[in-house]
């Protein structure tokens, strides 16, 4: 039942997210206005349309960091802020109780965190016996930071995804492989919950962006989306882009 849940959330959303993709020529003009069909089709003009029956919604939308960058860029980016935020995750459960992070501190020599790391590409994985709020909230919230590395960026869903599954494996089988076994349910809860719940995160961000953001939701989007907030901030000014749907 909970995996049909998350195959239905995941669809959902990637099917709903096919709506308000920018060309990449948008920026060209610096005001302009875009109208988009029922087919998506896009038509850009340099001046205002007058209102009419025709114009179904309004939206003003912020410009994102490299927004019209190739991936390869974003992926930089998003990559050396991931490794600084798995380097602190490592750090935090290295400093934890051993309650938390089921690491021994007195196994973990420079011999047996190698002899550790060669395990895990000459075994299988294994169920791991970490706390619930360590699998079920501490990587799925993992997940989404993966996943809006790139997608804050304006990087596609597909584009986000392959990112999220590519740091959930590097996270298994190099970061944490050092320590532990790589887990099954890792390996599983934090790229499948963590696209669904950032692609959600992502959404909520822009939405609350449309008009500038309360103080609230400045802390509501530190809080779930973080990654957002490296990358562009909150900006007080809004893009000079104007998109209509009819």
């Amino acid at each position: 039942m909970t995996l049909r849940l998350f195959i239905g959330l995941l669809l959902f959303v990637t099917v709903s997210a096919q709506g308000i993709v920018l060309p990449r020529n948008l920026n060209r003009c610096p005001f302009q206005k875009v109208f988009v069909d029922k087919s998506k089709n896009y038509k850009v003009l340099n001046d205002w349309y007058p209102a009419g029956d025709q114009l179904d919604t309004v939206s003003w939308l912020r410009s994102l960091r490299n927004e019209n960058a190739r991936f390869g860029t974003k992926v930089w980016r998003g990559s050396l802020f991931v490794f600084g935020f798995e380097m602190c995750s490592s750090t935090f459960l290295y400093l934890s109780p051993e309650t938390i992070s089921n690491w021994d501190r007195s196994e973990l020599t420079l011999k047996n965190c190698l002899n550790n790391f060669k395990r895990a590409y000459t075994e299988p994985p294994v169920f791991d016996n970490d706390l619930w709020i360590v699998n079920y909230v501490g990587h799925p919230y993992q997940g989404a930071y993966f996943y809006n590395a790139v997608r804050s960026q304006n990087a596609t869903i597909l584009q986000s995804s392959l990112f999220c599954f590519g740091h959930s494996m590097l996270w298994e089988y190099f970061t944490e492989a050092f320590f532990e076994q790589p887990s099954i349910q890792d390996m599983v809860v934090t790229p499948i919950t963590g696209i669904v719940f950032g692609e959600l995160a992502h959404r909520a961000t822009i939405r609350m962006g449309r008009n500038g953001f309360a103080w609230y939701e400045k802390g509501l989007i530190i809080l779930i989306n973080p990654m957002y907030v490296i990358n562009n901030g909150f900006k007080s000014g809004l893009s000079k882009k104007r998109i209509v749907e009819w």
